[in-house]
């Protein structure tokens, strides 16, 4: 939870935010944005019926996932890029070669979707995680799969991880740490081929 401070109070006086979820109407946070808005103008947007803790799941699994792929974009990129031959020549744009072909590969793994990412990354991970390597990928599936019911149905009741549904704090939790897990996992990758 961030730090909040209150309005009329000196930057000294810093409080976590209340548990249940709801700001007082003074809260705000230190760049000075009302604490609750954004949840409150998200659950306007998808979803009247949504509580604190939807928008919170909707949250972690967007996120946890965005950072995951990013991550995974980087990898890929620095994997492809790192043995181009250097060329001293440019093309007819004036654009030296090399970055131009650094800009082609960018421009297509973006494009890849997250599966396809899977797969070019899985020779790297059966290298480093062995046998642990089909479990590991498995769960990031598992990953995706959440956000793809998230970013299409929303219904929270329903989306489970690990046996846990997302609707509980447990779920919520666990689909927390797989995720962190893997963002780990993904990490050790570039350091391999960072040698």
């Amino acid at each position: 939870m961030g730090i909040v401070t209150y309005k009329g109070d000196s930057l000294d006086k810093k409080d976590e935010p209340k548990t249940s979820g709801f700001a007082d109407a003074n809260e705000e946070t230190v760049s000075g944005f009302p604490v609750g808005m954004v949840a409150q103008t998200i659950r306007k947007i998808i979803s009247p019926t949504f509580s604190n803790h939807d928008v919170e799941c909707v949250t972690v699994v967007l996120v946890s996932h965005l950072m995951i792929e990013e991550r995974m974009n980087n990898l890929i990129i620095k994997w492809l890029t790192k043995h181009l031959p250097e060329m001293s020549t440019k093309n007819r744009h004036g654009v030296p070669v090399n970055d131009a072909a650094k800009d082609e590969i960018v421009k297509y793994i973006d494009k890849l979707d997250f599966a396809k990412k899977l797969s070019l990354i899985k020779p790297l991970g059966t290298l480093l995680w062995g046998d642990d390597s089909e479990d590991i990928f498995k769960d990031f599936y598992k990953i995706n799969n959440v956000r793809v019911e998230i970013a299409h149905r929303l219904d929270i009741k329903k989306i489970y991880i690990e046996n846990l549904s997302l609707d509980t704090e447990a779920g919520v939790e666990k689909f927390l740490d797989l995720s962190q897990q893997r963002l780990l996992n993904v990490s050790d990758l570039i350091e391999l081929i960072d040698g």
